[in-house]
């Protein structure tokens, strides 16, 4: 396979779980607004956190003098200075999927080209601000779009290096979100002064989509339990472990030969990563531990992410407007 299309199904995996996911991220935030009407100090420190998981919060406060609600929904999802607002990794997810045709099914293209073509241009013409009700509608039709493309990959592509590659790319987008998600809750919740044991992990159960699965195993939601399952469960497919042993598989999938240079570099890179992973001690930990130890798992995907690109000479291209 090209590397340029090697190259193209990796970012097309990996937009389109970054797309889906910061829909969903918006869509919880939007809600909470509307249910926090009243509470503007508490909605804010929300959207700071959502700020901090779907983009820059230094990016954007060099473009935009203070944090303010309108401003912040145009930046994360239209703004052309935000290279992830919405429709520009819509733009990225259709452009990539334009260089692959012949490696996925053309229904899944056809669907690509036309939600880009029509909706998302509909919405970027709409005066501004945009009706919270429509602005819900369009982010709720984005991941119905998104769960549609999922479903057609999963059910119709061969089990070969195409789909491979994309499920590495998802899986570590997803990966490093959860850890980020993870991370920006715990940096806002130590601003409170209670400790890990106090603090509702409600707002991250949501951001996850993690509330259906979860209380169906834990009966309390302090943010100590809820980080557990986010980082070490299994067989929740959001969490980080869950996300690594997939990438393990594709690798495997990928490289048939196990001593190849490319396998030994990148096995041992995400199995060192499964194994710090599961060795954790959430409940021995405080705030500042914990923090220091998100960072640290962080860096190490962001880390197995290069190793990755620069093995097999996959590079985030440039899209353009």
């Amino acid at each position: 396979m090209l590397s340029r299309v090697a190259d193209a199904l990796y970012w097309m995996a990996r937009y389109s779980e970054r797309t889906q996911s910061n829909a969903h991220i918006l869509q919880v935030q939007l809600l909470n607004m509307l249910e926090q009407s009243g509470q503007e100090h508490a909605y804010l420190d929300h959207w700071e956190a959502v700020l901090a998981i779907c983009a820059s919060k230094e990016e954007y406060l060099a473009n935009y003098s203070a944090i303010r609600v309108n401003p912040l929904i145009d930046y994360l999802l239209f703004s052309e200075k935000n290279g992830n607002a919405l429709h520009v990794t819509l733009r990225a997810i259709r452009e990539n999927a334009r260089v692959t045709r012949d490696s996925i099914p053309t229904e899944l293209w056809e669907i690509q080209n036309t939600f880009y073509l029509t909706k998302q241009q509909a919405i970027l013409t709409r005066e501004r601000p945009i009706p919270l009700i429509e602005l819900q509608a369009f982010l709720q039709e984005v991941r119905k779009t998104l769960w549609m493309e999922n479903g057609l990959i999963e059910s119709t592509m061969n089990r070969d290096l195409p789909f491979y590659f994309m499920q590495v790319g998802k899986w570590l987008e997803r990966a490093e979100k959860t850890l980020r998600m993870t991370l920006s809750i715990v940096e806002q919740q130590k601003l409170s002064g209670l400790s890990l044991l106090e603090d509702d992990g409600s707002f991250l159960l949501a951001l996850t989509a993690a509330r259906e699965s979860y209380m169906r195993k834990h009966c309390q939601t302090n943010l100590l339990a809820v980080i557990r399952y986010l980082v070490q469960d299994e067989h929740f497919p959001c969490s980080v472990m869950f996300c690594l042993k997939k990438i393990e598989e594709a690798i495997t999938a990928i490289e048939h030969d196990s001593l190849s240079s490319r396998f030994l570099t990148l096995h041992t890179s995400i199995r060192s990563l499964i194994l710090a992973i599961n060795h954790l001690d959430f409940w021995q930990m405080t705030f500042e531990e914990t923090m220091t130890i998100m960072e640290e798992r962080l860096s190490q995907c962001i880390a197995f992410s290069d190793t990755f690109s620069t093995v097999y000479h996959l590079y985030e291209p440039s899209i353009q407007p």
